[in-house]
């Protein structure tokens, strides 16, 4: 009797717990996206947040605001709304470029003092101002698609690993740099369009999708990563391209020298997988598979070599090379190492392994 005593109040317990969960779901906006763009007098921020009005089917809702300062934007958006905002199951937050080309760190130190936020949620640069990506967003009628469409992309695609904890680990971090995908609307759809690199917290520079790829090669596991190959270099027509799919690459540095310039070796190795080979190209053959696998390996190692200016020319450091001479040198200083950074000398191989081909028709 006692035990069904127990069995009970625990049953009605959980049923009193339920019911009142479901009204706390109710009574609150859940925010899962935002966006902050700078404005002439200040700081403008909207917020997403899903009304599901049927089972597994929701209506996408925002609020904006704008404030001389970000400190007291949430305060004025639970101004406009019935209900508080709560940002529990917060995934992305979008800057507009102008507002990251001022400096994100505000944003960056609130997020990561939150408790309540995970260090796994996105972030992202919009190309126009994030209110009308985020905007244009509410017509696929899902809160995550942009987080969504970031994380599919660094499994699947060229984009390296990022989020909320990978970007304060280099943005605090001695001898890097941070990074964040540059999103753009293409034709009324919202695309990821390249990386924006960072120099500390402020947006210096961006890189298209294929830079993305020898940016993943140097800093991940390139994994599902896809490159179009030139076969006759800038003289090649539509016709004279590889399809290359990254099956994995690993990468091994080497501080050669540190004092009186830094020298450091770079070593890549990287399986392919080749689609679509033109007709005059016969990879059944031995010799014509090895050729090709010199060719397109000699290929990145001049492209790696490009992208390493492209950093020193714009000073940032996505690939973290300050990190890797601070590691060797007992005296190492970041501001003495950055001063010299475009002398950096960087030696690089990449050795090219096809394991998988296709031909095109």
């Amino acid at each position: 009797m006692h035990f069904q005593k127990v069995c009970l109040s625990l049953l009605c317990m959980t049923l009193i717990s339920a019911c009142s969960n479901q009204r706390l779901v109710d009574e609150i906006k859940i925010v899962q996206t935002m966006g902050y763009d700078l404005t002439e007098h200040g700081v403008k921020s909207v917020v997403l947040y899903p009304i599901f009005e049927n089972k597994n089917e929701a209506q996408l809702e925002f609020l904006d605001t704008s404030s001389n300062s970000y400190y007291d934007i949430i305060p004025r958006l639970n101004t406009k709304t019935n209900d508080p905002i709560e940002y529990g199951q917060l995934r992305m937050v979008l800057f507009g470029k102008t507002y990251s080309q001022k400096g994100i760190d505000a944003v960056i130190h609130s997020l990561c003092r939150d408790a309540k936020i995970g260090t796994r949620i996105q972030l992202g640069v919009s190309e126009r101002d994030a209110s009308e990506i985020l905007t244009t967003s509410t017509k696929y009628k899902d809160p995550f698609y942009i987080s969504g469409m970031i994380n599919q992309n660094i499994i699947n695609g060229n984009i390296p690993m990022t989020n909320l904890q990978e970007f304060l680990f280099d943005h605090y971090g001695e001898g890097r740099d941070p990074f964040l995908p540059y999103i753009i609307l293409e034709r009324g759809n919202v695309k990821i369009d390249g990386i924006v690199l960072f120099s500390s917290d402020k947006f210096k520079t961006m890189i298209s999708m294929k830079e993305a790829f020898i940016l993943k090669m140097l800093v991940d596991n390139s994994k599902n990563g896809s490159y179009m190959y030139p076969l006759n270099g800038s003289k090649s027509n539509r016709d004279d391209f590889i399809l290359l799919h990254s099956i994995g690459s690993n990468v091994k540095f080497t501080v050669d020298q540190v004092m009186p310039k830094p020298m450091i070796s770079i070593k890549v190795n990287l399986k392919l997988q080749v689609k679509d080979v033109p007709n005059q190209i016969d990879l059944a053959k031995e010799e014509q598979l090895r050729g090709l696998e010199q060719t397109v390996g000699s290929y990145f190692e001049k492209e790696i070599q490009s992208f390493i200016s492209l950093c020193k020319k714009n000073k940032v450091d996505p690939v973290g090379f300050g990190d890797l001479v601070r590691s060797q040198s007992l005296n190492w200083e970041e501001k003495e190492f950055y001063a010299t950074y475009e002398q950096l000398k960087t030696n690089v191989k990449v050795k090219v392994h096809i394991i998988q081909t296709g031909v095109g028709e």
